[in-house]
């Protein structure tokens, strides 16, 4: 309440953003699975507890969030499980995996991401107030609140959004570290590290160059901006060893030590070197920085905005004076977390989607917020019509910004999953469907009683490995044998095709070990290029679903956007053309 209270207009700022989020929180409600790719609800949040917690297994993901997800989910969760016929897991999955427990879990997990979401954007606020102005503060909010990747992460399950809100309150308190020069000040910061890297591993990326430049270096300077070099050394080691224990105890390593080093090895490994998408050479870090570079506009805001972004960086770097949190050492603080997580976790990966930039995303707006407020300053000392154009032009820039980001509310709410939904229910009574790939790919399926169809979902994947199509007959068989099978309808999602079909592959990129396993798989690359060709024999395409947007949005221009495995897809349904 205090945040909100230091400056009505950016809690005015972040009520706006709120509300535009809830627009589409629903795009994949009602159903017992989500459509967001590595997203934790309705389901993930079970085994993210129950692996983390048994000893020598290690989840993917720490057990922070997974298991405060948990706590909120039981008055959903508990009178489901006490409808079971008893307490065996195929009896409680069966009360427990059905359509309304899920949803309302989905919509506890993404009502916590915006509420998460928001409290990063009032804590960016202050962090512009205090070392620049009021007015860069409330520029830094409309600039992140317009980000579209943060707009994105900030109302999904995924941990990348939960992961930057404590990252943003513990660079806050080693700013107030730095101010008060108080021991309080510095374990809440080592505390609330630990809680970002245990709710997401990479959050540790953000704090490195922080860490080394701002605790370790800057005291030896002259000026020692943290104070007398002894007591503030005292105080980095007490933080530290308040940021492991809070690492271990929130992320699972004391309840699991063994467990804890088990996903230590297989973020190190498959989870990590598995998905490489650049080279580890010279050429391949080149490609990999220059696509970061380029993708600003697909990742953040339209050029424009990105530049004035940038001029910020270079308004701070260059400029003189200030003193204490409001020196030039102080306002570089966010860029250095926002580089660190690029050099430290996007580079070591080799990646380059919305998620894995996400952080600089974020930090630049606080530079957004600088140059505007640069800007309008300037212009103030001028005249007042000087002023008047920059605070028009600025607005235009919001508009626009507000416009790039709004578009993948849109293409959520007309994803091409619902236009198959809707035709698979005019199917003849008694026809068999066949689907194929992850759950978050497929469109929601009438599982009822009332269903004019059943499904069947075929994988080469081990069936009991996988997430459960509930209410499916779940197949592990070739692809070619659909000629043996003679589904009426088959259900192909754009997303799962294309993982079996060859790419080609650019200056300094690596085919991920991931792409290696699907162009060995003969029969999977056969049966989904020939989907994909409309050659498929025994079938023709009906319909090649793809995202719609309102007549409105596309008379203004407005485009559906993809982000990888999640938004934007398009979808094949094929009928059987013999008899």
């Amino acid at each position: 309440m205090k945040l909100i209270r230091e400056d009505r207009t950016v809690a005015w700022i972040v009520l706006v953003f709120a509300l535009s989020q809830i627009i589409a929180i629903g795009w994949d409600l009602p159903g017992s699975y989500s459509w967001e790719n590595d997203g934790i609800a309705p389901r993930d949040f079970f085994a993210g507890i129950a692996i983390n917690l048994t000893p020598g297994q290690g989840h993917r993901y720490p057990l922070f969030h997974n298991a405060v997800l948990g706590l909120l989910c039981i008055p959903i969760l508990l009178p489901a499980a006490l409808r079971a016929d008893e307490w065996t897991l195929p009896s409680l999955m069966e009360q427990i995996l059905t359509v309304p427990v899920m949803t309302g879990c989905s919509l506890v997990a993404k009502l916590l991401s915006v509420l998460m979401a928001c409290v990063a954007l009032l804590v960016l606020a202050k962090i512009a107030r205090r070392t620049v102005s009021a007015q860069a503060g409330r520029w830094a909010a409309v600039w992140a609140a317009t980000c579209l990747s943060f707009a994105y992460y900030g109302r999904v399950s995924n941990l990348d959004g939960p992961f930057l809100m404590w990252t943003v309150l513990a660079i806050d308190r080693l700013l107030a570290a730095a101010d008060t020069r108080k021991r309080r000040d510095y374990v809440l910061f080592g505390v609330l590290a630990g809680a970002a890297i245990a709710t997401k591993d990479q959050a540790y990326a953000g704090f490195v160059l922080p860490g080394l430049i701002y605790l370790l270096l800057l005291p030896l300077r002259a000026d020692r901006p943290f104070g007398p070099r002894g007591p503030h050394y005292r105080n980095t080691a007490i933080a530290t060893v308040a940021g492991g224990a809070s690492l271990g105890f929130l992320g699972g390593g004391v309840f699991n030590p063994t467990g804890f080093l088990a996903r230590l090895r297989e973020l190190t490994g498959g989870a990590s070197q598995d998905w490489m998408t650049y080279a580890r050479t010279p050429s391949g870090v080149l490609a990999n920085v220059t696509d970061i570079a380029l993708g600003q506009e697909t990742f953040f805001w339209p050029w424009l905005v990105v530049a004035l972004c940038w001029i910020g960086v270079g308004i701070v770097a260059f400029s003189s004076g200030g003193e204490g949190i409001r020196s030039r050492t102080f306002r570089l603080l966010p860029l250095c977390a926002g580089v660190s997580s690029i050099l430290f976790f996007t580079l070591v990966v080799a990646r380059c989607e919305h998620r894995f930039v996400l952080p600089m995303g974020f930090w630049l707006a606080y530079y957004g917020g600088v140059a505007s407020a640069a800007l309008l300053s300037r212009l103030a000392s001028k005249s007042e019509p000087s002023l008047r154009i920059g605070v028009a032009a600025l607005a235009m820039l919001i508009l626009w910004a507000a416009n790039h980001s709004f578009q993948v509310h849109l293409t959520q709410l007309g994803d091409a999953r619902n236009q198959v939904s809707a035709y698979l229910d005019g199917l003849d009574e008694g026809t068999t469907v066949e689907t194929y790939g992850w759950l978050v790919y497929l469109p929601h399926f009438d599982m009822s009683d009332s269903s004019p169809y059943r499904v069947e979902r075929v994988s080469r994947r081990p069936v009991p490995k996988r997430n459960p199509l509930v209410g499916s007959m779940e197949i592990d068989a070739a692809y070619a044998d659909v000629r043996i099978r003679r589904p009426d309808v088959l259900v192909v999602p754009e997303s799962t095709a294309r993982e079996f079909v060859p790419r080609q592959l650019g200056e300094g990129m690596a085919e991920p070990a991931v792409w290696q396993r699907a162009k060995a798989d003969a029969d999977a690359q056969t049966f989904f290029q020939s989907v994909l060709d409309d050659s498929l024999q025994g079938y023709d395409v009906a319909v090649v679903a793809e995202p719609t947007l309102p007549p409105w949005a596309v008379a203004l221009g407005a485009k559906p956007v993809q982000i990888p495995g999640s938004v934007g897809s398009r979808q094949w349904v094929l009928l059987r053309s013999d008899p």
